[in-house]
């Protein structure tokens, strides 16, 4: 079938024809579909259905099963969502889809057919609640049908225990570190997951959730929480990367045993205890027995397992606050620590991250069991690789990890710690120059997000992305990355970025509606009064989205069996 064919097909999977050129979508569908079922699933059929997504690998590759039973590559979105921030035109987008759209439900439907027709097929985090298709607030839900995922955010939320899930909050353990030891980013936390509030929060955030959500057959997966939220899921030293993450362990160590306060987070608890601080403790005693064994091993001179003269400087190993020679201020690499310290913090590292999963992926299941259980977007940020402690626990729990792999030594390792399970990646490319924010420079490295000078190149470097995750091998010849989320929607005002589909005033960077010249799209909504005229991304978008669904088809033509679903 031609592309043009396949174009054709995409805009009848659910997108109204009043989107259609009559030139460019002239050409009728040919007897072989491209998507099979109304989630888009695409070819052979691979399993029996079911009410929920899962996941299966088919032959060597990860897939997606939609609860049609078709495989199914996912093309998300992260961020489709209205914003208020007022830009160089004095007006915000929220208001503009107003004035555009008449309110919320008809932009939401709108949005979609739009997202639909680029080829996307997956409402990813940060999505407005109007773009679900499922009635909220007494509400009917989206009449343009996507699948979705939805996120939770316990490690962000539950510090000040927003809408009071659990009994108190937890405590975050950057907080309870000495700013003259420890030198690091405090902008985001790292959570006490050993407190009894995390896991009460985690539980209460999914009980609360809708429940025609959590069955809903449109709801792909949870995912739980964002990796920016966590201070420590990031880059460990294996790989180089722009920035390297703290290692948690250590942040436990040299943190106070006890918290009165959060001045940051405007909190205080009734419950001081720092549960992780005290669970190193009592894995270090279980593993040594006596204090002197520990102190022999990591050339330590503490006087005892419990406080010996109050934190930051007593003796007792409760009351380590950095100090120690033995422990080191290098808290990214612990190059300073002792031999023994390291090995050690190591292995509580991964007690920390499997407590952590645990603990998430225990509340999902509990309460939503049809519900895939995403990990935090997005592991191995900055270009380089999470520490394996991390990768190991988090394949132990998830269904799917949600991992950068911008070389093949980060893919391996990742599936090598991990397990083999399937993976999301994150993708975004920024062109200022050639989009509404044409005033701004913005730099960042080019291992962690492509920065270019046109529409165009961002097109030809985001197909270039996107195709090399599909086609991404393992050294053992397995594909494990089961599809993209693009990052996002619109552009960021916040971060001056040219990140969107769509810029301020809503007009598509398609090199017809985000221009100077006012005009009317296929759907007859207003277009133009951009600044300048802009380049073309999206035509690129749609092609690399149509030439991945055709390999994937083409791929899985062959019938197999319905057996071995992952989840």
């Amino acid at each position: 079938m031609s592309h043009r064919g396949l174009l054709v097909r995409l805009v009848t999977w659910g997108v109204s024809v009043a989107w259609a050129s009559a030139t460019v979508f002239a050409q009728p569908v040919g007897a072989k579909e491209l998507v099979a079922d109304r989630f888009g699933g695409v070819g052979a059929r691979v399993a029996k259905s079911s009410d929920s997504f899962r996941v299966q690998k088919v032959g060597n590759r990860w897939v997606f099963v939609t609860p049609d039973g078709y495989p199914f590559w996912m093309l998300g979105v992260f961020a489709v969502d209205e914003t208020g921030s007022i830009d160089d035109l004095r007006d915000s987008y929220s208001n503009r889809i107003l004035r555009k759209y008449g309110n919320k439900q008809t932009w939401a439907a709108q949005t979609v057919k739009r997202l639909k027709l680029w080829g996307f097929n997956t409402l990813a985090e940060y999505a407005s609640l109007y773009m679900w298709p499922v009635a909220l607030y007494g509400g009917r839900g989206n009449s343009e049908k996507m699948p979705f995922v939805m996120m939770m955010r316990p490690s962000y939320y539950g510090l000040t225990n927003k809408d009071s899930y659990a009994p108190a909050p937890f405590k975050d353990l950057i907080a309870g570190t000495d700013e003259s030891v420890y030198t690091g980013w405090r902008g985001n936390a790292t959570p006490d997951v050993f407190d009894p509030n995390f896991e009460r929060y985690s539980q209460g955030w999914v009980k609360a959730i809708n429940q025609e959500t959590l069955k809903s057959p449109w709801l792909i997966g949870v995912a739980v929480d964002d990796a920016d939220n966590i201070v420590g899921f990031g880059p460990g030293p294996e790989i180089s990367a722009p920035r390297i993450h703290p290692h948690i362990a250590w942040l436990v160590l040299v943190g106070n045993p006890q918290q009165v306060a959060n001045k940051r987070l405007q909190v205080t608890y009734a419950d001081t205890k720092v549960y992780s601080k005290h669970a190193l403790r009592d894995f270090l005693r279980a593993k040594y027995g006596t204090i002197g064994a520990l102190n022999a091993a990591w050339g330590a001179t503490y006087t005892s397992w419990e406080s010996e003269g109050g934190w930051p400087s007593g003796k007792g190993f409760l009351d380590e606050s950095g100090r120690g020679s033995w422990v080191g201020n290098d808290f990214d690499r612990l190059t300073k620590s002792n031999a023994g310290v390291r090995s050690d913090l190591d292995e509580f590292l991964y007690q920390y991250a499997r407590r952590y999963f645990s603990v998430l992926t225990d509340a999902v299941r509990k309460h939503a069991p049809q519900a895939l259980v995403f990990g935090p977007a997005t592991l191995n940020g900055w270009g380089g690789l999470t520490r394996r402690q991390i990768l190991k626990a988090a394949g132990e729990s998830l269904d799917i990890l949600q991992a950068t792999t911008r070389s093949q030594q980060v893919l391996d390792l990742t599936v090598k710690y991990a397990g083999d399970r399937p993976l999301i990646d994150w993708t975004g490319m920024v062109a200022n120059e050639d989009s509404a924010l044409w005033r701004y420079r913005f730099e960042i490295s080019a291992e962690v997000t492509p920065v270019v000078h046109t529409q165009q190149d961002r097109g030809r470097v985001y197909a270039k992305v996107v195709v090399g995750d599909f086609e991404a091998t393992t050294a053992t010849g397995v594909k494990p990355i089961a599809g993209i989320k693009f990052w996002s929607y619109t552009d960021s005002w916040g971060e001056k970025a040219n990140w969107g589909l769509v810029s301020f005033l809503d007009n598509a960077y398609d090199g017809k509606e985000a221009v100077k010249a006012a005009g009317k799209s296929p759907a007859g909504y207003s277009t133009g009064g951009e600044e300048r005229d802009y380049g073309d991304f999206i035509s690129a978008v749609r092609e690399t989205a149509l030439t991945l669904l055709q390999r994937l088809r083409g791929e899985l033509e062959q019938p197999r069996g319905m057996g071995n679903a992952g989840r």
